[in-house]
């Protein structure tokens, strides 16, 4: 069995640190690849650890990995207690930390990341989005959802044609005989926030809500008008483009050599470097179909005052199953306090809301 490991490329800032017992020996630094002698010693051991392989019992990566500061230590949060969390609502908690005056408007404190996932494969994609609204109800984001090869296929599923979901969102009461088609969707999705200034983040997983059609127009109708033209002209995620990297040098080598010859030098063996000031336009990479997609769609609403909300972009509510409150402790004994649905009764809709505190 091959015991190396994958080429190390990126360390994290604050893995290695130059102390006294962390030292790259004579006989490590006299390979001519190894850092110059003026290098810093921390510098010298993260080359090495740069090599083609690193064994398992590499004496370097033994050091850095018992070496006890490698990393971020929590130390700025005192503790977290029950006492400091709403005793019913996670929603109200969750604007408690929203509003702390620690987190600036420049931070985008708004900034979270939705994951969904694919059925029956369970494939799993995240994507950073922008938080809108919170209401009672759960948390309202804004996005295409059109696109069966996107998170719109995802969530909502697809026609048995393959075709995509009718009328591309689905509106609240619609009628069921226009879902029995419909394949493969997965409305259970989960939403985090990171606060990275307050050593805090919010996990929430639930499932997701189409709003209606007036009230994703609410927010539409606030967008600057070339976001709205750009919203119409992007089929969101569908493949514009795409090359072999043979084909891709190929077709770059061929673009540089005539742009050298037009300026009178001759291009180098192999695939020569591309002047500073020569731009690539000539080798289309796809863009230019997006870009003819937008002045279609500025012809098309030219002269309209107001552009109508795309029948396949919407706003969606994530309705809370299970929201956690974290934050960070030193020496990673976080406090972590979840709140979960419970029913309280079977046969009963109403619910209450449990807390936990978990382990960290």
């Amino acid at each position: 069995m091959d015991s190396r490991r994958p080429k190390k490329l990126i360390f994290a800032p604050g893995d290695i640190q130059a102390t006294p017992d962390l030292k790259v020996s004579a006989t490590e630094t006299k390979d001519p690849s190894s850092p110059a002698p003026n290098v810093p010693e921390h510098l010298a051991v993260a080359e090495q650890l740069r090599s083609d392989v690193s064994t398992p019992d590499s004496t370097i990566e033994s050091q850095i990995v018992a070496h006890p500061a490698r990393a971020h230590q929590f130390v700025s949060n005192p503790p977290l207690t029950i006492s400091q969390m709403h005793p019913s609502n996670p929603l109200h908690q969750f604007h408690t930390w929203f509003r702390d005056p620690r987190l600036s408007p420049s931070s985008a404190p708004e900034t979270c990341t939705l994951a969904t996932a694919s059925l029956p494969s369970g494939r799993v994609s995240a994507r950073v989005v922008y938080l809108k609204e919170l209401d009672e109800r759960g948390w309202v984001v804004y996005s295409n959802w059109g696109s069966r090869e996107g998170k719109g296929g995802q969530v909502f599923g697809v026609n048995a044609d393959g075709g995509s979901f009718p009328g591309a969102m689905p509106r609240p009461g619609e009628d069921e005989s226009l879902l029995q088609d419909v394949q493969g969707g997965n409305r259970w999705a989960a939403l985090t926030f990171c606060w990275s200034a307050l050593e805090r983040q919010v996990r929430i997983e639930g499932l997701l809500e189409p709003l209606s059609r007036e009230e994703s127009e609410l927010y539409w109708y606030t967008r600057e008008r070339g976001s709205q033209i750009g919203a119409w002209a992007s089929w969101q995620s569908k493949v514009l483009w795409s090359a072999d990297p043979d084909t891709l040098v190929d077709r770059r080598r061929k673009s540089v050599a005539a742009a050298a010859h037009v300026q009178g030098s001759t291009p180098t063996s192999g695939c020569p470097q591309i002047p500073a000031d020569i731009d690539e336009t000539d080798i289309d990479d796809g863009r230019a179909l997006l870009e003819q997609r937008v002045q279609e769609m500025e012809a098309r609403f030219a002269g309209v005052e107001k552009i109508p909300l795309p029948p396949f972009w919407g706003g969606v509510r994530l309705v809370p199953e299970s929201v956690e409150f974290w934050q960070g402790r030193r020496s990673r004994l976080h406090d972590r306090f979840r709140y979960v649905r419970v029913k309280k009764s079977d046969d009963d809709s109403s619910f209450r809301w449990q807390i936990q505190r978990l382990s960290p």
